[in-house]
């Protein structure tokens, strides 16, 4: 429920009410949250193999092995860090993944947009 808020929140700086861009601020939280939640499990992983002594370069090879990881392994282009890099997938990636129509946004307004969602969505 707090997210739903928050992206009205957003939709409202935007001076935005239409469902398009609260489907895109949704499924861009989305995106952040899995992102998080694959980032801490993969780091936590990591953490437990270093801490048995296991050298880096063998910790690398086991995480990206672990059932865990496995299990939350999101594709490069459908992470937050990505994202934030390269605004100008957001459109194509949500389009092709979540079947939703382009904005037509500039990477101007999706740098903006995704600032603003780094602020007001933990």
């Amino acid at each position: 429920m707090k997210n739903k808020e928050q992206i009205y929140k957003i939709m409202n700086v935007f001076k935005r009410e239409d469902d398009l861009f609260y489907s895109y601020l949704s499924c861009l939280s989305r995106i952040k949250e899995n992102s998080k939640q694959f980032s801490k499990v993969k780091q936590e992983v990591r953490e437990e193999y270093l801490i048995r002594g296991i050298c880096e370069r063998e910790v690398d090879i086991l995480v990206e092995q672990n059932k865990q990881v496995a299990d939350l392994y999101i594709p490069k282009l459908l992470r937050w860090e990505f994202l934030q890099e390269n605004v100008h997938y957001i459109e194509e990636l949500c389009s092709m993944v979540f079947q939703l129509e382009p904005l037509c946004f500039s990477e101007e307004q999706w740098k903006n947009i995704i600032t603003i969602i780094e602020k007001e969505l933990p």
